[in-house]
């Protein structure tokens, strides 16, 4: 009983993960960010030329591998060299894989077009004078075929040498079998602690990345001594509901017109408390195989379900974002008034409840309000009113709108004030 006990043991340790003893690091990490945009228009040259000095290099989507049967499978997503020369930085080319079940075999025609993918890439980089600091792939794997997938690693590896070659992996592979294995083929990984489960309705809380989850991750990772970093995330998504608040869809960008009737729509962020949470916490103790963060992804104006730049810089620093609010009154050449609310500060925020602007003599002579808000008067003073449908739209930093306008009979000196709270006002 004793030898098929003790049997039975070695069996289930040998197949486990080994784990090893984790040593420690403290201090300042390094950072990288992903440019994962697929049109490089002009806001995004200018994002590179403004914001990637401010790390140590950019890992750029450069091809995508979707397994459909119609259509071509790889869309090529054309970089602008140049643009990314002027940054004197190296930089990480992405490819990233659609889902795939199988079969893998390391030597098949599936194995060669992946390999001449990459291949591809580190040449094109080359013919513009780019130094490639590493080939990364974004695979959606299920964890069950992370064997398989190690087909395709030991390919590519060799077949790109000496560039590194860095896989992307999800907290719930560390718990495979096969995961050392499969981290011992690259030279380094990315650990995605932020992903979404979609809520089955109306009100249900969703969160992009769960600060204690994230910390068990790095912990477990960290035990494997294998160099990572965390990949964290600075975007949102749009959530759709239908008229019974059943959950219809998540969309990163606008919301698709071939979607069911859509009722209500909500917005789920990656929360700047929480990352500025898991920053202090890993700057304070880290695995030591832990190499830094990498951010998913660099802001780019327009792209609206990401963080502006003011935001990412204060967390990058370990700073928590406030919005900052000011009201400009501006006149016309006609002699009216138009009253500006804007967001001064480093984070997305709702409006004030209230905008009163006062003075003295003068009379109103007329007055209105614009982009959702609501205006009323007294004798010397004007109230713009937050609505429901001002309320509910956050101002990005450094946005500004116009709230409305004033005209007096007579020039007078305009003082305006802000108020949070319902409770402040006057009526």
């Amino acid at each position: 009983m004793f030898f098929w006990g003790a049997l039975l043991l070695f069996g289930l340790a040998a197949a486990w993960p080994r784990v090893r003893p984790m040593r420690t690091a403290s201090g300042p990490m390094l950072q990288d960010a992903y440019l994962w945009q697929r049109d490089w228009n002009d806001h995004v040259k200018q994002s590179i030329s403004e914001h990637a000095s401010s790390f140590r290099q950019l890992a750029v989507l450069h091809a995508e591998v979707r397994w459909t049967d119609q259509g071509e499978p790889l869309r090529h997503v054309a970089l602008d060299f140049d643009t990314l020369r002027q940054t004197g930085q190296e930089i990480g080319l992405c490819l990233r894989i659609g889902s795939f079940s199988g079969p893998f075999h390391e030597e098949d025609e599936r194995t060669r077009w992946l390999v001449n993918i990459c291949q591809s890439m580190l040449a094109e980089a080359n013919d513009h004078s780019m130094t490639v600091a590493e080939i990364q792939i974004d695979f959606d794997c299920a964890e069950s075929k992370l064997s398989g997938y190690m087909q395709w690693i030991q390919a590519i590896r060799v077949a790109i040498a000496p560039t590194p070659l860095v896989i992307t992996a999800l907290p719930s592979w560390l718990d495979r079998a096969s995961f050392r294995s499969l981290i011992e083929k690259v030279d380094a990984y990315v650990l995605q602690v932020h992903s979404v489960t979609p809520p089955k309705s109306y009100g249900q809380a969703v969160t992009l990345c769960d600060p204690e989850a994230a910390k068990r991750a790095v912990e477990r990772a960290g035990g494997f001594g294998m160099p990572f970093r965390v990949a964290l995330p600075t975007y949102g998504y749009l959530m759709a509901f239908d008229e019974k608040s059943k959950f219809v869809g998540l969309s990163a960008e606008t919301l698709p017109t071939h979607w069911p009737l859509i009722s209500t729509v909500e917005e789920a962020w990656s929360e700047p408390e929480a990352i500025v949470e898991l920053i202090r916490t890993w700057q304070h103790q880290r695995p030591e195989c832990m190499e830094g963060l990498i951010w998913f992804r660099l802001p780019v104006v327009g792209d609206r379900m990401n963080w502006s730049w003011p935001t990412l810089a204060a967390v990058r620093d370990g700073r928590v974002p406030q919005a900052k609010w000011e009201c400009d009154l501006r006149t016309s050449e006609q002699g009216t008034v138009e009253v500006f609310l804007k967001n001064s500060g480093e984070a997305n925020g709702k409006p004030p409840k209230a905008v009163r602007v006062f003075w003295e003599k003068a009379r109103l002579v007329a007055g209105d309000a614009v982009e959702g808000f609501e205006f009323q008067s007294g004798s010397h003073e004007a109230w713009f009113l937050s609505g429901s449908q001002s309320y509910g739209t956050d101002f990005r930093p450094d946005q500004e709108k116009p709230i409305g306008w004033l005209a007096l009979d007579s020039p007078a000196k305009l003082h305006s004030e802000l108020l949070r709270e319902a409770t402040a006002l006057g009526f």
